[in-house]
């Protein structure tokens, strides 16, 4: 028999299954910027700040995952053509602005097409200069015509190349590649990303306040197409007035941090709690080959014969790991480690004895004062001149060859190191990029003092290679070219670390564009 429940008992039931439906778990994360933003405006953003906001409010033809991985993002799928030139992507049915408007193929054209606008002056337009046309309207010697980004109906883009990339589908994710939709940026009369309401992305989060201080506050976005899956609340990426990142993670007042090794170490025990390690950088000595003693490559190539590290390697902290080659371990070519593809040892073996008869025969080539007043600088804070003392006294015993040390605080010490003023200097190869072209082109800069013709020469084939075979061996070569001149000693591999506070997960890390992802975080 069935019995007819009163409206107003139905109203009971109906009321609580809704909130249960609707209600969340308080997940708000809070999380360090290292400024205020200055510009949110994808195509025009220059400082770490304001892309990390980017980050979260628009999101790309494609992702990139924490381990490297290319994945679906605006665009639910793509196809390449066999020469890698040319791109097709199809958008997403339910790829939406978060005004509800649907993301349209148009919307990326028009966001390249601002990317090239001289106009612009967009600082990431360079890394795009493979795309066909790209310098000729760059340069305002074409028009739009010429230009190899076109829709070709509303959900699929075309992107045409003049040369293969094999970083292009990475790049894609990144701020200057973000859709831009015409009709708000016009609306916004030349204040696009100025201001809180001049701004409007197709991301996860939607920005809900832009303070004065410079924090921001991000709010999960209803029209995002994963949005069911979106477990963060809130996400406020905090421009603290004062207080190191250190200090409010460790006082509970932000959620996650990413930190150093010696930093990492002084936090203790972390029984429980979510942490990331990455091998992210390389140090290690250049020399100054434009004068004695280094301008001899039997020297330098001494030196590395006789680079005896066991000592060191004994009193070493765990967030520094000897390196044996010029690549870090993060390093990703085409989807997969490049470190393990290209062999962990690039060094030569240890040989005292013909070290020492090559440097004889290199200290004959100089002038009398060439070994007088051999200066290694380094930064200050890290502890590399009490590890480098293990290797100096080695040198110092076989060759004679005594090194002055000089600790520099970070801002002398970019000073010198622009100007050259040194014999040799302790420095860092990472990259923005977490490829082995992004450390290795710190020796093709030209007008650097280590700037390597032949290296551009290789660098220059393998970002035009296709083949991942070929490409990776040339990329090898490259690091034993700079090993083999004596250019590049590497000493050791340098963690970084990124923690989340106790209870909670989901939170992930990239680490070479140093961009968390808060969307599917919770706190238990």
């Amino acid at each position: 028999m069935r019995r007819k429940i009163p409206a107003f008992l139905l109203l009971l039931f109906w009321v609580p299954a809704v909130l249960a439906g609707c209600m969340r778990e308080n997940n708000d994360f809070v999380y360090d910027l290292d400024g205020a933003p200055q510009n949110l405006d994808p195509q025009s953003a220059a400082d770490p700040a304001s892309r990390l906001v980017i980050a979260n409010i628009f999101e790309g033809l494609v992702t990139v995952g924490a381990d490297g991985g290319i994945r679906a993002g605006a665009a639910e799928s793509w196809t390449v053509s066999e020469d890698g030139l040319t791109y097709e992507f199809t958008l997403r049915e339910d790829g939406k602005w978060s005004n509800g408007d649907p993301v349209t193929a148009e919307d990326f054209v028009y966001g390249f097409r601002r990317l090239f606008d001289p106009a612009t002056n967009a600082p990431g337009v360079s890394d795009f200069l493979c795309i066909r046309g790209g310098t000729a309207v760059l340069a305002g010697e074409a028009d739009g015509g010429t230009f190899g980004v076109r829709a070709s109906g509303k959900r699929t883009l075309v992107i045409e190349l003049e040369r293969y990339n094999s970083r292009f589908l990475e790049l894609l994710a990144t701020a200057p590649a973000m859709p831009c939709k015409e009709d708000f940026f016009l609306s916004t009369k030349g204040k696009y990303g100025l201001a809180g309401n001049k701004i409007m992305g197709n991301g996860a989060f939607y920005l809900s306040s832009w303070g004065e201080s410079g924090t921001v506050r991000l709010r999960p976005s209803a029209t995002y197409y994963d949005r069911s899956k979106v477990t963060a609340t809130s996400l406020t990426l905090a421009a603290p007035s004062s207080g190191t990142a250190l200090e409010r993670f460790r006082s509970g007042t932000s959620s996650a941090v990413a930190l150093g090794g010696a930093e990492f170490l002084s936090l203790g025990d972390l029984s429980g709690q979510e942490v990331e390690r990455s091998d992210s950088a390389v140090w290690g000595m250049i020399f100054q080959v434009e004068a004695e003693p280094f301008s001899n490559e039997k020297i330098r190539q001494a030196l590395f014969l006789d680079a005896d590290f066991s000592t060191m390697e004994a009193v070493l902290p765990e967030y520094y790991q000897r390196a044996r080659a010029v690549v870090s371990k993060n390093a990703v070519l085409d989807g997969e480690n490049y470190r393990e593809a290209a062999g962990e040892d690039r060094m030569p073996a240890l040989d005292r004895e013909g070290a020492k008869e090559l440097f004889r025969a290199g200290a004959a080539e100089l002038s009398e004062d060439g070994l007088v007043g051999v200066r290694l600088i380094l930064p200050a804070g890290y502890g590399h001149e009490k590890y480098f003392a293990y290797l100096s006294q080695i040198w110092q015993r076989d060759f004679g060859l005594y090194l002055t040390v000089e600790a520099l605080d970070a801002g002398d010490y970019a000073a010198r190191l622009a100007a050259g003023d040194y014999e040799c200097a302790l420095v860092s190869l990472s990259g923005s990029g977490g490829t082995p072209e992004a450390a290795l082109s710190y020796f093709a800069s030209e007008g650097g003092s280590y700037h390597i013709g032949e290296l551009d020469r290789l660098l220059a084939q393998a970002a035009g290679e296709s083949d991942g075979d070929t490409a990776l061996e040339l990329y090898r070569q490259a690091e034993d070219l700079l090993i083999g001149q004596g250019r590049f000693l590497p000493f050791y591999y340098q963690a970084e670390y990124f923690v989340c506070g106790p209870g909670i997960t989901g939170v992930t890390y990239r680490f070479d564009s140093r961009t968390p992802d808060f969307r599917f975080g919770k706190i238990r």
